[in-house]
């Protein structure tokens, strides 16, 4: 199995340590928060520390900040709109994408203080080549 780079990882959501297990348990419409406690495949905890999470705010805020940039600024450059309707489709649109905001957050803020473990991933990698020959029955 390949190693996934960095941005991928984020992007799927999966743990910063291995870029294998998944950080939340549930979809995004069953609750936005719903995480796991620990990653399924290196049993990296989630949670460093009581109140970890509050630094990902900051980091949503930047990512909604950009998203209202890049989507007002479009709409005025591109489609000749008036500012209001610019801001308020950009509104609509940040309200509906906020869980997925919330999200990315977290997932890039445990990015920032957990690292790729690439013996880990090697490891893990040596342990599905071993199943997989022992399921087809080579040695």
């Amino acid at each position: 199995m390949a190693k996934k780079n960095k941005i991928a990882a984020i992007v799927s959501m999966k743990c910063p340590k291995c870029r294998e297990g998944d950080m939340f348990n549930a979809p995004i419409t069953q609750g936005i928060y719903k995480m796991n406690k620990e990653c399924p495949v290196c049993k990296q905890a989630f949670e460093l520390e009581p109140g970890f999470y509050w630094g990902a705010m900051y980091v949503g805020y930047g990512l909604s900040g950009g998203y209202m940039l890049s989507t007002v600024g479009a709409m005025l450059l591109f489609l000749n709109w008036s500012v209001e309707l610019a801001f308020t489709i950009s509104i609509l649109g940040g309200i509906i994408i906020f869980p997925l905001i919330a999200r990315l957050a977290r997932v890039i803020w445990l990015n920032i203080y957990v690292g790729y473990d690439k013996n880990f991933a090697d490891t893990l990698n040596k342990a599905e080549s071993k199943n997989v020959k022992a399921a087809f029955g080579d040695k």
